[in-house]
C-alpha cells in the first residue's frame, strides 16, 4: 500500500498514501478546471466555491481514502470556503495587463500585471492549502477558537483594505497607490470602469489564519499555506504567460503549424 506519509490523530489507519499522489494531482487538474469553467456561469464568491468542492472532494477522496466520513466532509467544507474567499480577489483587469490588445508590447504593464497575478494567485491557493490542511492536521479546533480566530480576520480585513486599497473614487479618478487593476495610468484618456481590489484585506486575513494555525501547532495547515503561497504566486503569472504569449505574437499564431 506504500509508505505513509503522515497519519491523523486518532486514526487506526493511515489517511495519506504516497501512491495516491500521482493520480491525485492529473484528477485534481481535470476537476478545478471543469468547475473552473463552470464558475464563469456564477462568477465572483459562489462560482470560485463550484471550483474548491471539486477540488477538494477530488484531493480528499484521492489522498485520503481510509477518512473517516465526517472528516473528509469537514476538510472538503474548508476547502471549499477557502476557494470562495478568492472570488473577492479582482484579478480580470491584472489578467488585462498582460494581454490586453491596447497593451501588447507595453513591457511595464506586463511586468505589473504579472505581478498583481503573482500576489492575488498566492493568496487565493494560499488560503486553500491552509484550510484544506486546518480541516486534515488532526488538530480539534473548538468552535469558539474559529469563530474568534473569524473575527479578527475580519477586523485585520478591513484594515488591510483601508491601508493598501484606499482611495477608491474612480469618478475622481482616485485609485489606491498600489493599483493591479487597469487604470489610467496605462490608458490615459481611455473609457474605463476600475475595479475595487480587496488583496490588501485578504492579505491580513490569511495571515492571522495562518497565526491561529501556528498558534494551535497545525504543523500540516502552516505547511499547506507555505506551499499554497507558492504555488499560486507561480502557477497564476506562468499561466498567464501562455495567454499574454497568444496576444503579443497573434501572427506568429496564424501561420504555418498553429494555423493547422
Amino acid at each position: 500500500m506504500g509508505k505513509p506519509v503522515w497519519s491523523v490523530a486518532g486514526m487506526s489507519a493511515p489517511a495519506f498514501r504516497l501512491p495516491a499522489l500521482r493520480p491525485a494531482v492529473i484528477l485534481a487538474a481535470f476537476a478545478g478546471g471543469m468547475g473552473w469553467g463552470i464558475r464563469g456561469q456564477y462568477g465572483h464568491e459562489t462560482g470560485a466555491m463550484i471550483a474548491g468542492l471539486l477540488l477538494s472532494l477530488t484531493l480528499v477522496l484521492a489522498i485520503c481514502p481510509d477518512l473517516p466520513a465526517r472528516s473528509a466532509l469537514r476538510a472538503v467544507a474548508w476547502g471549499t470556503v477557502a476557494i470562495g474567499f478568492g472570488g473577492s480577489l479582482t484579478y480580470g483587469q491584472t489578467v488585462g495587463l498582460t494581454h490586453d490588445a491596447e497593451l501588447a508590447g507595453n513591457w511595464a504593464a506586463l511586468r505589473w500585471g504579472m505581478l498583481g497575478l503573482a500576489i492575488k494567485g498566492g493568496l487565493w491557493i494560499g488560503f486553500a492549502g491552509l484550510f484544506l490542511g486546518l480541516g486534515l492536521g488532526g488538530v480539534r479546533h473548538r468552535s469558539r477558537d474559529i469563530a474568534a480566530a473569524m473575527f479578527v480576520a475580519l477586523a485585520l480585513c478591513a484594515a488591510g483594505i483601508w491601508l493598501f486599497n484606499e482611495p477608491f473614487d474612480p469618478a475622481r479618478k482616485l485609485l489606491p497607490r498600489i493599483y493591479f487593476s487597469d487604470d489610467w495610468r496605462w490608458e490615459p484618456g481611455a473609457q474605463l470602469k476600475p475595479r475595487r481590489e480587496v488583496w490588501g484585506g485578504c492579505l491580513f486575513a490569511f495571515l492571522a489564519m495562518v497565526g491561529y494555525a501556528a498558534w494551535r501547532q497545525d504543523r500540516l495547515a502552516v505547511r499547506l499555506a507555505g506551499w499554497g503561497v507558492l504555488g499560486g504566486a507561480i502557477g497564476f503569472p506562468f499561466g498567464q504567460c501562455v495567454q499574454a504569449g497568444h496576444a503579443w505574437n497573434r501572427e506568429f499564431f496564424r501561420t504555418g503549424v498553429w494555423a493547422e
